[in-house]
């Protein structure tokens, strides 16, 4: 295989994100509660991410920073507003410090994603796509929202959980491998460093786990998911692996391993915010395939709201 199919893949991608948001749609009225990425593709190398949440009360989360590694996080405060002139073009200021460096310009070229200069007007740095954002409201849906199967594995074994993203839309999913903080709960013998690879129903891997304490740029991020999830806590410092991913439509299977036999738990739970862009999707979820620590986040602290569990 080249060794330029993936990133050429992604670029195209991003074109195609690019080139939809040159139309205009209203901003919506509100972007909270939701997930927003922000995310840019130069010709080859060194994409950039940002995931935020925004809480209907006017606080917001980075659950993320990336950018060629990852970076630390910030939360507080923001405000939202249309520009008047264009209603397609909104913005948004954080912490009270309208800063052109800092805010956030949203210019909607479909009713969830866009772009983050004005259309037509192309990237500002030479060779690269203009930045993108894919916008996820919080959309209850029905159907599950969790699955859980707790496993003995036994030494070299795998466990296998299925899950289905059945919305119009694509879903942020988190997926969990527990094994030490099973103790908690006083169940012994549990796997040390338990992981796993996600396929989709092609048996393409569309992601894979990372030990969610081993970069302390992401550790308080997904804390905040899991809370977001309504999933308990792991232990601080454990073996773990997880997975936070935005995902298309269809069925997906989670093939799980660990370190040796004993205990383990699989999780997988489908958060409630969606986008329903083609374009913006697919290339979210090929990111979070390429790297998935470029969709795995930070955060600071965030309450959570209700209704935000389905």
């Amino acid at each position: 295989m080249s060794p330029y199919k993936t990133p050429l893949a992604a670029i195209l991608l991003a074109v195609a994100v690019s080139s939809r948001c040159n139309a205009q749609f209203a901003a919506p009225a509100s972007i909270a509660p939701s997930l927003i990425q922000y995310f840019s593709q130069p010709y080859i190398e060194e994409y950039s991410s940002r995931l935020i949440l925004y809480n209907a009360d006017q606080t917001y989360v980075e659950i993320n920073h990336y950018s060629g590694g990852t970076y630390p996080t910030s939360s507080g405060t923001y405000t939202y507003s249309i520009d008047p002139s264009n209603p397609s073009h909104a913005t948004i200021v954080y912490d009270g410090i309208s800063n052109p460096n800092t805010n956030d310009d949203l210019y909607f070229g479909d009713v969830d994603s866009g772009t983050q200069t004005p259309p037509f007007q192309g990237a500002s740095i030479p060779g690269s796509i203009s930045p993108c954002f894919a916008w996820c409201p919080l959309q209850i849906a029905t159907g599950g929202v969790n699955v859980s199967n707790r496993c003995q594995l036994s030494p070299g074994g795998v466990a296998i959980s299925g899950f289905v993203v059945q919305t119009a839309g694509t879903r942020w999913v988190l997926l969990r491998a527990v094994g030490a903080t099973l103790t908690k709960f006083g169940i012994s013998g549990v796997v040390s460093n338990p992981s796993f690879t996600l396929y989709d129903s092609s048996q393409a891997a569309v992601g894979a786990s990372s030990v969610w304490s081993s970069d302390p740029n992401l550790t308080n991020g997904f804390s905040t998911v899991f809370s977001l999830a309504g999933a308990f806590p792991l232990t601080s410092g454990s073996d773990e692996g997880v997975l936070l991913v935005h995902l298309t439509p269809g069925a997906y299977t989670a093939v799980f391993r660990a370190g040796s036999a004993g205990t383990l738990l699989c999780e997988a739970y489908i958060l409630p915010f969606s986008n329903t862009t083609p374009n913006s999707a697919a290339f979210l979820g090929q990111e979070g395939a390429r790297n998935p620590s470029r969709v795995e986040g930070t955060a600071a602290q965030w309450q959570v709201q209700a209704p935000l569990r389905q």
